[in-house]
């Protein structure tokens, strides 16, 4: 039973809470871009999101080509000259019908803008010496000391911890602002999923379920669990830190349009 336990709890965390996140963020990202057109015109989100269109796109184009799909025609960026075709970008594939695995490919390139939006945000964070990977360290380091338990004594601390991730270092201010600036951009156009993505993609997150449930069953029957969780909590807990970091954000986009427009309408 311990063992059913263990990977249900894994699967929970590591997969469906995530999932949420997702969700989240596709809304918020779709209203910043509805409320971005109506106050300042089309062509704006393109100027505030294209670097997110770009690795939206390129990353349905990676996915297809690992999946072994034919790749026909490709814009990573466009404006739409008629009205006809209002789409941003695209990755136009086939596939065979008769090949398994480019069939379940096909949902895997519906989620595969997360993913490449969500690496890119860690790295760029990373990279551009941001607290992430303080914050990281001491989340990791406290959920781990605290037997992978979430009680009320390390869900108050992680809390300080995360308000750190929005702090400016002023000794490294501009690296601050040009972080903010591409993980806004990869926050309006990365995560704006069409109604196609999640269609295909959802059987990719279903599959997903099951091959992680599986695994983590094995992992704990197998006795491998306490050497993998150091693992296990420390990407999960990223993967956390960087949809919290591009839920704020577009969060608070949001707000600012709301009041541009509120104000525009007046």
């Amino acid at each position: 039973m311990k063992h059913i336990l263990y990977a249900l709890n894994g699967t929970f965390l590591m997969l469906l809470v995530p999932a949420l996140f997702v969700l989240a963020l596709r809304q918020l990202s779709h209203e910043a871009n509805q409320k971005l057109v109506n106050t300042f015109g089309f062509n704006s989100q393109i100027i505030v999101g294209g670097l997110g269109i770009i690795v939206h796109e390129l990353s349905h184009l990676i996915m297809a080509i690992i999946f072994g799909h034919h790749i026909n025609a490709v814009s990573l960026l466009r404006i739409p000259s008629n009205t006809n075709d209002m789409s941003l970008g695209y990755v136009k594939h086939t596939w065979s019908p008769t090949s398994t695995y480019q069939k379940v490919g096909n949902a895997f390139i519906g989620i595969a803008p997360v993913l490449g939006c969500t690496l890119l945000i860690y790295i760029i964070m990373r990279t551009l010496n941001t607290p992430i990977s303080l914050v990281q360290n001491q989340l990791t380091t406290q959920l781990l000391s605290n037997g992978n338990a979430l009680n009320w004594n390390f869900l108050t601390h992680s809390w300080i911890y995360i308000f750190e991730l929005f702090q400016l270092n002023f000794d490294s201010i501009w690296h601050s602002i040009v972080a903010l600036l591409l993980v806004i951009s990869l926050c309006f156009g990365g995560f704006d999923l069409s109604e196609a993505d999640i269609s295909s993609g959802k059987y990719a997150f279903l599959g997903l379920i099951g091959i992680t449930f599986i695994m983590l069953l094995l992992v704990s029957f197998l006795g491998f669990h306490a050497a993998l969780l150091p693992f296990l909590v420390n990407i999960t807990v990223w993967i956390y830190l960087v949809f919290i970091i591009s839920i704020v954000i577009l969060a608070i986009i949001n707000l600012i349009m709301y009041i541009l427009n509120t104000r525009g309408a007046s």
